[in-house]
């Protein structure tokens, strides 16, 4: 485990908190409790959980849209609003942050304590980070380990988090609000621009100013793409070894073309270009034809249920044209 430099000076007045957790202080909920499945086994949590925390930000968006109260997430203590906008609907309030950065392993044991849950909700990857200080999660509050297998999990994942939660009608209607809103945005690029399947959209992401990356099929705003019908380009369908993007130089950039062109970038490369009229990019068709549109990559890489239909409604958008090209 991590542990930030504002966290090792009070750390052994936590460590106090939780050796009263593990030697005498019963960490296990009170009142009515039901038994949920956890990545680390079966817990025991609240039947009606008041005070949630979560330690991945894909939570944070399935908590908030499940009705829960949330007391706490990870985030960036640094950003605006611990970075979470993306993870939230619009004018939301960004709960408290208790991690020293988004990293799934930088959880705040002091800062999650004085959050006060009654159930935390953290992730198990194959890196394990959480799984390994379990012990001292459950000294806070009991705690279920979600597993995220990669950017595919968003889809089930608040699902997941709803049967934790016990909200199960509630997970349902968030899958409806986004096949609707997906069906809606299909019969609108239909009436506006035609067939989906024969339009060729290309999402590429800024990395820096010697990288981009092709966003694939298997990459969030890939997935949703496919869910629009929309059609990629040759060469666009396999990722590179255990990723979901093709990563590429500006030599190649011409790979990228595509009838419409989506260009995201986001706080991970803050000095990249807004426009895309000119030098290296004139030669595209995309931007001959102005069909060249920028896109936040915080919402569009975000993989979760906000973001989801933030992305539809900004893709149809470009693929019909009611979006202003960005040269």
């Amino acid at each position: 485990m991590r542990v930030s430099p504002t966290v090792a000076a009070p750390l052994a007045a936590l460590l106090v908190v939780l050796a009263g957790c593990t030697s005498g202080a019963d960490p296990a909920p009170a009142g009515d409790t039901r038994t949920v499945d956890s990545a680390a086994g079966p817990v025991e949590v609240p039947a009606d959980p008041e005070r949630v925390a979560v330690l991945w930000r894909p939570t944070l968006a399935a908590a908030t849209r499940l009705g829960a109260d949330v007391v706490g997430s990870l985030g960036d203590p640094s950003a605006d609003d611990g970075g979470l906008a993306p993870f939230l609907p619009d004018g939301a309030e960004a709960p408290p942050v208790v991690s020293g950065s988004p990293a799934e392993a930088d959880v705040d044991l002091e800062r999650l304590a004085e959050a006060d849950p009654d159930l935390v909700i953290g992730v198990s990857t194959d890196l394990g980070a959480q799984a390994e200080t379990l012990p001292e999660l459950e000294a806070i509050a009991p705690t279920v380990l979600l597993e995220w297998t990669g950017t595919e999990s968003w889809r089930g994942h608040l699902a997941e988090v709803a049967d934790v939660l016990g909200v199960p009608d509630e997970a349902d209607a968030a899958e409806q609000e986004y096949r609707l809103a997906v069906d809606q945005a299909r019969t609108r690029i239909e009436d506006e621009a035609g067939d989906p399947s024969a339009i060729e959209v290309s999402l590429l992401r800024l990395q820096s100013p010697q990288e981009i990356r092709i966003e694939t099929p298997a990459s969030f705003p890939g997935q949703i793409a496919d869910d629009l019908g929309l059609a990629r380009p040759e060469g666009h369908d396999e990722p590179d070894a255990d990723r979901d993007f093709i990563s590429e130089s500006y030599e190649n950039l011409e790979r990228a073309d595509a009838d419409v062109l989506f260009v995201l970038s986001g706080s991970g490369y803050e000095d990249a270009p807004t426009s895309y009229g000119s030098g290296v990019w004139a030669e595209l068709g995309a931007v001959r034809d102005e069909r060249v549109y920028a896109a936040d990559y915080d919402h569009w890489g975000a993989s979760n249920h906000y973001a989801a239909l933030r992305v539809v409604e900004e893709m149809a958008d470009g693929v019909t044209g009611e979006a202003d090209p960005a040269l």
